[in-house]
């Protein structure tokens, strides 16, 4: 097995959210209708208040589970200071809770550039006075949780640290100005990272806004271990052409987990109400088979769902706008939000975080890295683990067919010489045909899974050549 961080799309049993409310209440709603609520709260004394107006909003308590954990100024946004999801070489799993002091620093462009505390007006980050508490949430979490607990000795802000669940990490370079700040330099930072994570592929691109959080989730997203998102700004921002030369220059450049280029695919966005900002329709959630993405009142909002679902066939997409004038309980307790809730770089990614299952069954498939001729098979290898320990109920299948065609042909994969590792040959094709294809695996543990995940709705494909 691989030591590695889980990626955004695996097997999760649950999110969790921050009490008081920093999310609308209708996404309350949906996430307990489809996963297990998550509630972290400053003392148990909350829970019964809690209870109380998740009821009023239907909201079965069944679904529901409330985690105590030290609340600093940053409770609501658990992508940063909550806890990473590691998978260890024997199969072991554990919370990873980054170092986090000093809050989330603000920085202007630039690859030598100051930070400064996150307020409305620029302050040297020398000024902050956190409490500290947001740095001790992740252990709460996974004490709370039954899990054992890493802490990592370097700052590892989850809203800048996406990842494959292969080999590859992506960030923006505030993140190496963070870790500069206490102390550790960028090769020194890397090295900790691949040790503590075994994670050795890590792109670093340019920050993209003038004083913002910079993190990358507000601009892209990986969306398996092939391809990332990025969103393309309006052509009359003054920042077009930065975020467009990150993605020529820089992503265009990098590699992914199998030494090749990152499938870059787009999204637009446009101008939202505060000036010159814009619609972060990246910093949604990938949770389990359903994809939850911030709206806005505008209009781009239906052509961001539509290109949500052009990019992931297969998964249920659901938009939620966030306006506290409309929220029945409790809306901006904490006094840090305008009359809209989703800020352009604090959105519903930033304000939650799967729990992901440690007993997860991991199935990942292979696909062409180039053209598949018509007088060959393609070859299609899949790792499955089992991390239940558990074992696999039969041999991996693979499912196959032409595209015309209603009816999948089902193969049983044989294993190969590399552990974990199982294949199967889908047979030759005459030129032009469109193939499609998944795996499907189980275990006695009563998992089953595919890939890709949303598998039969969802599937992989090439064209013959």
């Amino acid at each position: 097995m691989k030591r590695r961080l889980a990626a955004e799309w695996e097997p999760a049993i649950g999110v969790m959210v921050a009490w008081p409310p920093v999310i609308p209440h209708t996404l309350f709603v949906e996430l307990a209708k489809d996963t297990t609520l998550h509630i972290l709260i400053s003392d148990a004394s909350v829970e019964a208040g809690a209870r109380k107006t998740l009821g009023r909003w239907g909201i079965d308590q069944d679904a529901v589970r409330f985690v105590v954990v030290p609340q600093g100024e940053d409770c609501g946004w658990p992508r940063d200071w909550g806890p990473h999801a590691l998978f260890t070489e024997d199969g072991g799993f554990a919370m990873v809770g980054p170092t986090y002091l000093y809050s989330t620093p603000f920085c202007n462009i630039g690859h030598d550039v100051p930070l400064f505390c996150a307020d409305d007006e620029p302050h040297p980050l020398d000024d902050f006075e956190g409490d500290g508490l947001d740095d001790k949430a992740a252990e709460a979490i996974a004490k709370g949780l039954g899990y054992d607990f890493v802490k990592a000795p370097f700052a590892f802000t989850g809203g800048n640290v996406l990842n494959d669940g292969v080999n590859s990490i992506i960030s923006t370079e505030v993140l190496t100005f963070e870790n500069r700040y206490i102390g550790i330099e960028k090769e020194d930072y890397f090295s900790q990272v691949a040790k503590l994570t075994g994670m050795t592929n890590y792109t670093i691109l340019s920050d993209y806004e003038d004083f913002s959080l910079n993190h990358i989730d507000c601009l892209a997203k990986p969306l398996d271990d092939r391809r990332i998102l990025v969103l393309r700004y309006p052509a009359d921002h003054p920042h077009h052409q930065l975020v467009e030369d990150i993605v020529n220059k820089e992503l265009a450049s990098a590699i992914n987990s199998y030494g090749q280029p990152w499938e870059i695919v787009r999204m637009d966005t446009n101008y939202i109400h505060r000036e010159g900002a814009v619609a972060a329709y990246a910093n949604s959630l990938i949770l389990n088979k359903t994809i939850y993405v911030p709206q806005y009142s505008i209009d781009q909002d239906r052509i961001a769902l539509e290109q949500w679902r052009e990019a992931m066939p297969g998964y249920v997409v659901k938009g939620f706008e966030y306006k506290l004038a409309d929220e029945p309980d409790s809306p901006n307790e904490r006094g840090i939000y305008e009359y809209i809730g989703w800020d352009p770089g604090d959105v519903l990614h930033c304000r939650t975080r799967a729990i992901w299952d440690p007993e997860m069954l991991y199935v990942r498939a292979s696909r062409p890295f180039g053209p598949v001729f018509s007088d060959q098979s393609y070859r299609v290898d899949a790792t499955v683990i089992a991390y239940s320990g558990k074992a696999l109920k039969g041999a991996p299948e693979l499912f196959w067919r032409e595209s015309e065609k209603s009816d999948w042909a089902k193969i049983e994969m044989t294993p190969s010489a590399t552990h974990e590792v199982w294949f199967a040959d889908i047979p030759a094709c005459v030129s032009g045909t469109s193939v499609e294809y998944y795996v499907s695996a189980a275990d006695e543990s009563g998992r089953s899974e595919c890939a890709p995940r949303v598998a039969p709705d969802g599937f992989y494909s090439y064209i013959v050549q």
